[in-house]
């Protein structure tokens, strides 16, 4: 193909964007393609409803062996330790697909961004928390509107996010890709292409639109959308689009064929054009009338990704660069960063993955959607930071899920102890005199736990005994995004056999009833 000559298009400070403007449109860029073919080290079947308050799954693998001591770690193999295996950053959240094809987020749920509940909403949670109701994840999608997807290894898609938990997709059972954006794209096994609109209202999952295919459009091997534009790569390297009507009872636009574009090995868009990366690891713009500019001939790129204001390269070497108005006001190589398997340009964040399957965070940091507390002033992370592995939790040998996450310290765990308590049958009080907390206590069988706030010791009394003993505790108890957690040690004072692994991520805890 005939492309124009090279132009590095840097940003100025008069200019919004990397390269040359197209109109505005609306909605999320559209992801690049994410297959992370997941693993199936713990599989799980839902057992209760969807609701706001604790979920329980049936864990359907062997749990560690349960240990009366606090504390129990054992050195994981290379087969079983959990990993991410594919992250995607929104606005002030991310999304992340974990190597035993279990969902986790992490920032911002303001506005039910997360997908945890339908009623109750908090800040933020740095603590990595796990998407109910979806397992054997193979791929997934976050948009800027605060809608997610996922593809099950089934083939079924699921949707969640603003305000909604996790539902299934209709019409929809042999996909293997999805694209969320200000529609949603599913890209099938057999290489075809079907889109849907979004609910017209929040939580409504009536007004979900059925998909619709794509016609014309065969050996498909990647998908995209920018605005209502949708496009799709064929296998012979050339790139197809239509427009989404707005309507949802009009139909799609027949496909047309882009003139001039060939050899094209994947594409990602941008809110307001579309980047194209040819199979010479070259990375071009269509700027305005469509026509090819070439950006930043010195790299060889094997994957990119970005939105409106700058552009995640990543090269062949794994190194990350970083073009346009970037998330820490610095153009080029992003230092601290090596071995980069996958990139995310979240709206102020942005994201990479690293070989050994560790998400790295950097940019704005207000809610903490990098993965860990900001470290510059400002809400700022100018050094990309570890995001951290969530923490899977086990009652009585089902999988426990509450609104809350459990938190890692640097002494302990912390859990949420009102969501934990119910699911055991444990009774918790806050003991309150003129409006003021001035203890919380456990009871559970015979014994009875009080800790007061900001101390590092409890009392536990049985009714078998009339002394109580005094224990220490490695924290006090805290809130943690608006939940009251303690550390596990609590349950174990009340009799409980916990363990946590913090090699398998998981915590269990086991009674005797």
């Amino acid at each position: 193909m005939s492309w124009p000559e090279p132009s590095d298009h840097r940003t100025n400070p008069e200019q919004n964007s990397f390269i040359p403007h197209d109109p505005p449109v609306k909605g999320k860029p559209a992801r690049r393609w994410r297959l992370a073919v997941a693993s199936t080290w713990l599989t799980t079947i839902l057992l209760m409803g969807l609701g706001h308050g604790s979920i329980s799954y049936a864990a359907t693998t062997r749990l560690p062996p349960s240990s009366t001591s606090g504390v129990h770690t054992t050195a994981a193999t290379t087969e079983n330790r959990l990993t991410y295996t594919a992250v995607e950053g929104a606005h002030y959240y991310t999304i992340a697909l974990r190597s035993d094809g279990s969902v986790w987020a992490w920032g911002r749920n303001m506005f039910g961004e997360l997908g945890v509940s339908e009623d109750i909403r908090y800040r933020h949670t740095s603590s990595p928390i796990r998407i109910p109701g979806i397992t054997n994840v193979i791929a997934i999608s976050a948009a800027g509107s605060g809608i997610n997807a996922a593809v099950q290894a089934d083939g079924t898609v699921w949707e969640w996010g603003a305000g909604t938990l996790p539902y299934q997709v209709e019409g929809i059972s042999s996909a293997k890709d999805v694209v969320t954006s200000s529609f949603n794209i599913a890209l099938l096994r057999n290489g075809t292409v079907m889109s849907w609109q979004h609910p017209g209202t929040q939580g409504n999952h009536s007004e979900v639109h059925r998909p619709h295919v794509i016609s014309g459009l065969k050996d498909i091997i990647q998908v995209g959308s920018s605005g209502q534009q949708g496009y799709a790569l064929k296998k012979d390297g050339s790139l197809w689009t239509w427009n989404e009507p707005s309507q949802p009872d009009n139909p799609p636009s027949k496909p047309a064929k882009l003139k001039g574009l060939s050899n094209i090995s994947s594409i990602t868009s941008t809110d307001t054009s579309l980047l194209v990366l040819d199979q010479n690891g070259k990375v071009w713009a269509l700027g305005e009338k469509g026509k090819p500019v070439l950006l930043h001939d010195d790299l060889k790129v094997k994957q990119m990704d970005g939105n409106s204001q700058y552009i995640l390269l990543l090269t062949t070497s794994g190194e990350v660069y970083s073009y346009g108005r970037t998330v820490t006001g610095k153009e080029g190589r992003v230092k601290h960063l090596s071995g980069i398997t996958d990139i995310s340009a979240g709206y102020h964040h942005s994201l990479a993955l690293s070989s050994d399957g560790t998400v790295w965070g950097w940019g704005s940091d207000k809610y903490q959607e990098a993965g860990a507390p900001a470290t510059s002033s400002g809400g700022m992370v100018y050094q990309p930071v570890q995001a951290k592995l969530g923490i899977d939790v086990y009652i009585n040998d089902e999988l426990f899920q509450s609104t809350y996450s459990a938190v890692q310290t640097q002494y302990t765990v912390q859990l949420p102890v009102r969501a934990v308590s119910e699911a055991i049958g444990v009774a918790f009080e806050r003991n309150q005199v003129n409006g003021i907390v001035e203890a919380y206590s456990l009871q559970y069988e015979d014994r009875t736990v009080t800790i007061r706030p900001n101390e590092l010791e409890a009392t536990v009394k049985s009714t078998s005994s009339s002394t109580a003993q005094s224990i220490s505790l490695p924290e006090p108890i805290v809130n943690y995004s608006g939940a009251t957690t303690v550390p596990f040690e609590v349950f174990e004072a009340l009799g409980l056999t916990v363990n946590w692994n913090e090699e398998t991520r998981m915590l269990t805890i086991q009674s005797d009833t």
